[in-house]
């Protein structure tokens, strides 16, 4: 554990809670917690400690200093990418509950392994696919909405449906239209398959599912709008793409057990333990 010595300083603002942790004149770490927008009672929590002086204590000192300025009524929640192996070892330290598990498969739509598993899953009879802008966006938005309010109630306390819209609006703006998709049911968005604009490391990422939880014929539905959005990834000659999804999720895991070998980037959203009131300093 660090000494004396180390330095928690609070560096909060109106927005989040910030600490940082200095040591001889040096900033060795800092961990941040805001609340999560559309959820009650959660705060999105990041301890970051730089690589030469991880597993001395810093984070832990760090994460109980966060933890005494969070209310208690707030959980503590943050993401955990498997391929970084401190940050899956600083989680396993701290304690935590899953919340979900993303297990991110990565698809090459431009290989003949994937142009074949699109070509197998074409739209189910009585639906059609079309691009996301073939309807009105009050439509791709509102479909939105229904989505996130199903796939975020399974998770946690999530604010009023009203709030969740109006956070929403624009959605249909922000999408690439050349290769999102949505398979229509008797004029309804009956599943979709969303590719936003804003992929800030260049890699695009898909969002497939059904706006209804309990849709018929679900994986089918997703399984052709994936198939639709690759298709038309591989006409422009996307190399790499990265699908969202949970393994709770009703539909999209069975349609992931079709897809051919692939490589993933999994995620894991947890619930971090924090300490009983007694264990405070």
């Amino acid at each position: 554990m660090p000494g004396d010595d180390l330095d928690i300083r609070n560096t909060s603002t109106d927005a989040d809670t910030r600490l940082e942790a200095w040591l001889t004149g040096s900033r060795m770490g800092t961990a941040t917690a805001r609340a999560v927008a559309l959820f009650e009672h959660e705060q999105f929590c990041h301890v970051e400690v730089a690589q030469q002086h991880r597993r001395a204590g810093i984070g832990t000192a760090l994460f109980t200093a966060l933890d005494e300025q969070v209310p208690r009524t707030e959980a503590l929640i943050t993401r955990v990418l498997h391929s970084q192996a401190d940050a899956v070892g600083f989680v396993e330290s701290i304690g935590s509950d899953l919340v979900e598990h993303c297990p991110a498969p990565r698809a090459v739509p431009v290989s003949p392994a994937w142009r074949a598993w699109a070509a197998a899953h074409p739209s189910p009879p009585g639906t059609t696919v079309k691009a996301s802008n073939a309807v009105s966006a009050a439509q791709v938005d509102a479909a939105f909405v229904d989505w996130y309010v199903w796939a975020h109630e399974m998770i946690g306390p999530l604010r009023p449906r009203d709030v969740v819209a109006r956070a929403a609006a624009g959605t249909a703006d922000e999408l690439d239209h050349r290769v999102s998709r949505l398979v229509l049911r008797d004029g309804r968005i009956a599943a979709f398959s969303l590719v936003f604009h804003d992929a800030s490391d260049g890699l695009q990422r898909i969002i497939a599912e059904t706006p209804q939880v309990d849709e018929p014929d679900g994986t089918a539905l997703v399984a052709a709008a994936l198939a639709a959005t690759f298709e038309a990834c591989a006409r422009r000659g996307d190399g790499l793409v990265e699908l969202e999804g949970r393994t709770i999720d009703p539909h999209l895991p069975a349609v992931l057990a079709t897809f051919p070998p692939h490589d993933s980037a999994p995620m894991s959203v947890v619930r971090l333990h924090r300490p009983p009131d007694a264990a405070r300093p």
